[in-house]
């Protein structure tokens, strides 16, 4: 998003459209896979419609206003949030300090890594330590 603002070339902008489609196109499908494996049926569609209703009043107010502010600094503006979205994800994402104690404060350091989702494995994500291994769950 931000290439429009540093440059007017036309392949330029093709290529950053495409890179930005690209990118779309990895997004939902992940997103929705992880949806699935987190919400449960029963609260997916609730929750959903909450936040779809959040962004379409966003998406309401950005069109009232986007005839009074220059394309240029619509896309800076939007460059920037991105950032400030990344920087977001990244400290959510860290331990909850340097010991490597996760946010739960068990005490032992525990890591969600990512499995198939299915029912007998109890979805998308599930707690294990860094020492256990993936041939244990065959176990269970």
């Amino acid at each position: 998003l931000l290439v429009p603002v540093v440059s007017s070339s036309y392949e330029a902008l093709l290529l950053a459209f495409s890179a930005f489609e690209c990118l779309l196109g990895l997004y939902w499908p992940a997103i929705a896979l992880v949806r699935a494996g987190e919400l449960d049926d029963s609260q997916r569609a609730s929750t959903m419609a909450v936040f779809r209703v959040l962004l379409n009043g966003l998406v309401i107010a950005v069109l009232l206003g986007a005839g009074y502010v220059p394309e240029h600094a619509v896309y800076a503006t939007a460059s920037a949030m991105l950032v400030v979205c990344l920087l977001g994800s990244h400290v959510l994402a860290m331990p909850s300090d340097a010991h490597g104690e996760s946010r739960g404060g068990s005490g032992a350091s525990s890591e969600e890594v990512p499995i198939i989702a299915s029912p007998e494995r109890g979805g998308l994500f599930k707690k294990r330590t860094p020492t256990e291994s993936p041939e244990l769950d065959d176990a269970e």
